[in-house]
C-alpha cells in the first residue's frame, strides 16, 4: 500500500502542470501583439508603407522642373581690337525657366535670360553702346524619331522605378502574411499540445494503476513477472512521452513568445480552444488571383523587360528634330530691354536635325539580341512562379480536405474506443472483467484521443498556410 501511494505521488509530481493559466490570450490579440511587437513585422510594415509612397517616383520624369542660374563675370583677357572690344568686359546674368520631358519623346524648355554687359575703354566710334541689357525669352523643343521614339526609353525608366518599389512592397507584404500565418500555426499548435498534455497525464495515471495492479498480483502469486515487467515498461513509455511533450510545450511557448517579442518560455495566458465540429466546418478561404510573392515576381518580370527595353533603346541611333524660337530685346535700360524681349521685332528661329550612331554594329546587334532573350527568360520565370503558386494552392487544398475526411474517421475510431472502454467499465461493475482490462481499454481510448488532436492540429496548420493566399491574410 505504501509503495502504491509513493508511486502514485511520483506520477502526480511528474504529471503536475508547470504553469497556471490566468488571463485569456485570443488569437486576434496574439496576432495584434505580433504585428506591434515583432521587430521584423514592424520593419516590414514600414517598408511596405515607404515603398507604396515612392511607387510614383518614376512619374517625376514626366513632371515639369524649374531651373535657375545666376552668374557674374569679369573678363580682362587681351582683345584683338581694343577700340571695338575694349580691354575689359563685365557680364552678369540670371536665367530661369521650366523644362519638361513628355511621355511621347518630346523635350521642351521654356526660359528667360536677363543679362547686363559693360565693355570698358572701347571707342564710341566703333562701339556706340558699351553698357546694355539683354532680355531673351526662349522656347526649345526636340522630338526623338528613333532612340526613345514615342518615349520608349523614358517609359522604361518609369516602369523600372515603379516596379522596383512595388516588388519591394509585395515581397514585404508576403513576408508579413507568412509571419502571421506561422504565428497562427504556432498558436494553434500550442493550444492543441496543451490538450495532448492533459490526455497524456491521464494516460500516465492509468499506466501507473496497471503497473501497481500487476505488481500486487505478482506479490500474491496470481501473475507472472512478465506481466509486471510489461506494465512497468508501459508506464515508463508513457512517462517518457509526457516528459517529451512537456519539453515540446516549453519550446512552443518560447516560439510563441518570441513572435510577440517576449524572451521567455513561460506563457501564463489561457489560449482559445476549438473542437472537432468547428474544425470540420472550416472551408477554404477566398483566394486572390496572385499571391503577394507572385505579385512581386510579376513586378520583377516588368523590371527585366523594361531594363531590356531601356538597354535596347540606348543602343539605337539618336535621331531627333529640334527647334528654337527666341524673342530678343536689348537696351541700356533694364526695363526697356525686358519690354523689347516680348516683341517679335528681333526674334531668332532655328530648326535642325541631330544624328548620333554607334559604329560597332555587330556588338550593338548582339546586345539587342541578348536583351530580347532576357525578356523571354523573364516571362518564362514568371510563368513558372505562377504555375508553382497554383500547384501549391491545389496541394494545400487537397491536404486540407483530406485531413478533414481523416478527422471524421479518427472521430469514429475514438467513439468506438470510448464505447469499448465504457462497456468494459460497466462489465467491471458487474464483476464480469478485471481492472487490468479496463485500464488497457482506457489506454486505447487515450491513444485515439491523441490521434484526433494530432489531426485537428494538422488541419489548423494547413488552414493557416492557406490564408497566405487570401486578400485578408490571416485576418
Amino acid at each position: 500500500m505504501l509503495l502504491f501511494r509513493a508511486s502514485t505521488l511520483l506520477a502526480l509530481v511528474i504529471a503536475a502542470p508547470t504553469v497556471s493559466f490566468s488571463a485569456q490570450l485570443s488569437l486576434n490579440d496574439f496576432l495584434k501583439q505580433v504585428e506591434g511587437k515583432n521587430q521584423s513585422m514592424t520593419a516590414s510594415k514600414l517598408i511596405v508603407e515607404g515603398a507604396q509612397e515612392r511607387s510614383n517616383e518614376g512619374k517625376l520624369i514626366f513632371r515639369p522642373s524649374v531651373f535657375a542660374q545666376a552668374q557674374t563675370a569679369v573678363d580682362k583677357k587681351p582683345t584683338t581690337n581694343i577700340n571695338a572690344q575694349g580691354d575689359r568686359t563685365d557680364y552678369n546674368y540670371v536665367t530661369a525657366g521650366i523644362l519638361q520631358q513628355f511621355n511621347f519623346g518630346l523635350q521642351g524648355k521654356l526660359g528667360y535670360n536677363l543679362s547686363h554687359t559693360k565693355i570698358y575703354d572701347a571707342s564710341p566710334a566703333f562701339l556706340p553702346v558699351s553698357d546694355f541689357h539683354d532680355g531673351v525669352a526662349t522656347l526649345e523643343l526636340s522630338q526623338s524619331l528613333w532612340r526613345n521614339f514615342l518615349g520608349r526609353e523614358s517609359n522604361s525608366q518609369v516602369t523600372i522605378i515603379t516596379s522596383q518599389a512595388l516588388a519591394t512592397k509585395h515581397s514585404e507584404s508576403y513576408k508579413m502574411k507568412a509571419t502571421l500565418a506561422q504565428s497562427e500555426s504556432l498558436y494553434w499548435s500550442l493550444s492543441q499540445i496543451r490538450k495532448v498534455v492533459k490526455v497524456q497525464k491521464e494516460s500516465l495515471e492509468r499506466a501507473q494503476k496497471i503497473k501497481v495492479w500487476n505488481q500486487n498480483r505478482l506479490k500474491n502469486g496470481l501473475a507472472e513477472s512478465s506481466d509486471f515487467l510489461q506494465a512497468d515498461a508501459n508506464y515508463k513509455a508513457r512517462e517518457y512521452e509526457l516528459k517529451s511533450t512537456m519539453q515540446d510545450l516549453k519550446t512552443l511557448q518560447r516560439s510563441v513568445n518570441s513572435f510577440r517579442g517576449v524572451d521567455s518560455e513561460v506563457l501564463d495566458e489561457e489560449l482559445e480552444s476549438v473542437d472537432s465540429n468547428k474544425i470540420k466546418k472550416l472551408t477554404l478561404p477566398s483566394k486572390e488571383e496572385l499571391r503577394e510573392d507572385t505579385k512581386a515576381a510579376l513586378e520583377l518580370q516588368k523590371i527585366s523587360k523594361a531594363s531590356a527595353d531601356l538597354s535596347i533603346e540606348k543602343n539605337k541611333p539618336t535621331f531627333e528634330v529640334y527647334g528654337t524660337y527666341a524673342l530678343n530685346g536689348r537696351n541700356p535700360e533694364t526695363n526697356q530691354a525686358i519690354t523689347n524681349s516680348y516683341k517679335s521685332d528681333h526674334n531668332t528661329k532655328a530648326i535642325g536635325l541631330r544624328f548620333i550612331s554607334p559604329l560597332d554594329f555587330g556588338t550593338t546587334s548582339d546586345n539587342i539580341s541578348g536583351y530580347k532573350k532576357e525578356q523571354i527568360a523573364a516571362d518564362q520565370n514568371f510563368q513558372r512562379k505562377l504555375f508553382e503558386q497554383e500547384q501549391q494552392w491545389n496541394d494545400l487544398a487537397a491536404r486540407f480536405e483530406d485531413a478533414k475526411a481523416k478527422l471524421s474517421l479518427v472521430e469514429k475510431i475514438e467513439e468506438a474506443q470510448k464505447i469499448k472502454a465504457s462497456n468494459e467499465r460497466d462489465r467491471l461493475s458487474k464483476g464480469r472483467t478485471v481492472t487490468f482490462q479496463v485500464l488497457n481499454f482506457e489506454q486505447d481510448y487515450a491513444q485515439s484521443e491523441l490521434a484526433r488532436i494530432q489531426n485537428e492540429t494538422n488541419i489548423l496548420n494547413i488552414y493557416s498556410q492557406l490564408k497566405i493566399y487570401s486578400a485578408g491574410g490571416t485576418k
